[in-house]
């Protein structure tokens, strides 16, 4: 009767390991994650938080210095940002991060303009581009920077000039914008974290942006002439995803299935978060209105070192198997 009680017990648990692994593996759980994002909806900007579908708006920052540009690290806990806090009167910006409710800030980096930071996705290291520095600074403006994810240990990447930099979901290389005039004429490149094996995925003569790595590892969306597009990760499949213009920052939902973004021209008058569906192109308004003016949407990925959907259902039966066999 006991043995006939823990099979019974050892197959419903079964069952409800299977319901979780077909929730997450969907994207229902994904749907209820964090998106950060810059507001100057009360006149400065400040960094924000609310749910993936828009709700529940919180306000971390109150400073008046300009904060913008978050990147959630891996594990939910922190924000990295930019601002001017250190240089309020003065278009100095460096990279700082605070606590996910908005506690401890500390500033990381010691540029005249650091820019577009970006974790690795172990947590321990974050990537950045040094737009301006200092003239007794140790690194070269325009270079690609690595440094620990507490401000330390700071060192270009080599053979990887040039701007935003987005980390591969595998942690062994890092997409970045790059060319004669990054601000005319660039064009996506990839590139081991250690610097070497450099390479050119786009050849078009579209003005290149902003690339963002999906979290599946096979695609980069990017701002092409001020729209955005995805490319496959070894450069093939270059396709427009929207047609209106001025929209910027594109950041993957969990799941890999949407990319969020800030646009000017789709409401007039406002700055809105959208979303578009990679499959079919369909956009979607998170945060729209009067006088809205919400900028840099970064989508929280919870989970860090990714894997693909395959090989979380793999890793889940493993374990589901193991288990099995331990109640006969």
């Amino acid at each position: 009767m006991f043995f006939k009680a823990r099979r019974i017990l050892g197959a419903a648990l079964v069952v409800s390991l299977c319901i979780q692994m077909h929730i997450a593996t969907d994207g229902y759980a994904f749907r209820r994650t964090k998106i950060a994002f810059a507001s100057a909806h009360d006149g400065n900007l400040e960094i924000h938080v609310m749910d993936s579908n828009g709700r529940n708006q919180r306000r971390l920052t109150v400073n008046p210095s300009r904060d913008e540009y978050p990147a959630w690290s891996p594990d939910g806990k922190k924000i990295a940002f930019v601002s001017n806090r250190n240089n309020v009167n003065k278009d100095h910006k460096q990279i700082w991060v605070i606590d996910a409710d908005g506690k401890n800030p500390i500033r990381l980096t010691d540029g005249l303009v650091d820019w577009g930071p970006d974790w690795s996705p172990d947590g321990t290291k974050i990537v950045y581009d040094t737009v301006r520095v200092p003239e007794d600074h140790d690194l070269a403006p325009g270079g690609i920077t690595v440094m620990d994810a507490d401000g330390t240990n700071k060192r270009l990447v080599k053979n990887a000039r040039g701007l935003h930099p987005t980390w591969s979901p595998d942690g062994k290389r890092i997409a970045f914008i790059s060319g004669k005039n990054p601000g005319a004429d660039a064009q996506i490149y990839v590139i081991d974290v250690d610097g070497r094996h450099r390479r050119r995925l786009t050849r078009d003569f579209v003005h290149k942006r902003l690339p963002s790595w999906s979290h599946d590892g096979k695609r980069i969306a990017y701002v092409g002439n001020n729209v955005i597009w995805v490319v496959d990760s070894d450069g093939e499949n270059q396709r427009q995803l929207t047609e209106h213009v001025t929209e910027e920052h594109p950041s993957w939902s969990p799941d890999s299935e949407s990319i969020a973004f800030h646009s000017f021209g789709r409401d007039p008058g406002i700055v809105g978060i959208y979303t578009v569906d990679v499959t079919n192109g369909d956009v979607d308004a998170l945060q729209r209105g009067p006088n809205f003016r919400h900028y840099d949407p970064d989508w929280l990925y919870p989970g860090g070192l990714s894997v693909s959907p395959e090989g979380s259902r793999i890793t889940m039966w493993g374990r589901m198997k193991k288990f099995a066999s331990s109640l006969r």
